[in-house]
């Protein structure tokens, strides 16, 4: 889930509050180990390729601290951060991210997967005069657990029952990003580029999957602070 949000802290008091789109790129194969079709399943539950809504909220608490709360489609994410100034116009910014992954169904593969994740960012950027322009690039790391269960065709024997696998594993990556947003006093449009190597491991029923990945995640919203 891209974070779309300037390095400067929210002012005390203030909203931000935004819609827009993210995209995952289909993930390129670093490593693999395990059946093509576990292998797809866990492209599927770990990185998620595609495109998806994405809406999200700040709220400044002062003290250089602001908190968020973003959807995107499959999760929910919440986070706090501390900013601090290295500069008039350059500030540094930690944050600390919880998320929960809704188990949403992946239609093509019969795939119903949730869990629960956390992620860290470390954020440069940099403002104009009058916040008219903002830049940033960072780094941003993270993991997941994640359980689920695919559901298998009908058996044509016993065509009343419904078999499914289960399935559980660890999804982790670590990358980076860059982000700008350009606008004037309430109304502003974000695009930001995250890039990341992705590890996952999955016991799929009685087999194992594992495989390492790099994929890109492109996302632009317009967003507006009161």
């Amino acid at each position: 889930m891209p974070l779309m949000h300037a390095v400067h802290a929210v002012a005390p008091g203030d909203v931000t509050m935004g819609a827009g789109f993210s995209g995952t790129t289909a993930p390129s194969a670093v490593t693999r180990d395990g059946a093509a079709g576990d292998l797809a399943l866990l492209d599927a539950a770990a990185v998620a390729p595609g495109l998806a809504p994405w809406v999200g909220a700040r709220i400044g608490l002062g003290h250089d601290l602001d908190a968020g709360l973003t959807y995107g489609g499959r999760a929910v994410r919440i986070d706090g951060r501390r900013v601090f100034a290295l500069s008039p116009t350059v500030d540094l910014s930690l944050g600390l991210g919880a998320t929960g992954l809704l188990p949403n169904r992946n239609d093509p593969l019969a795939l119903r997967v949730g869990g629960f994740g956390g992620d860290v960012p470390v954020l440069v950027g940099w403002r104009s005069a009058g916040e008219i322009y903002s830049v940033w690039a960072g780094a941003r790391g993270g993991g997941e657990r994640l359980r689920g269960q695919r559901e298998l065709p009908l058996d044509p024997g016993t065509p009343e029952l419904q078999r499914t696998e289960s399935i559980a594993g660890w999804h982790s990556w670590a990358g980076g990003l860059v982000g700008l947003r350009v606008g004037f006093r309430h109304v502003f449009a974000v695009l930001e580029v995250d890039a990341a190597i992705h590890w996952a491991t999955f016991d799929i029923a009685a087999r194992s999957a594992s495989a390492s990945t790099f994929a890109v995640a492109p996302a632009g919203a317009l967003v507006a602070k009161f």
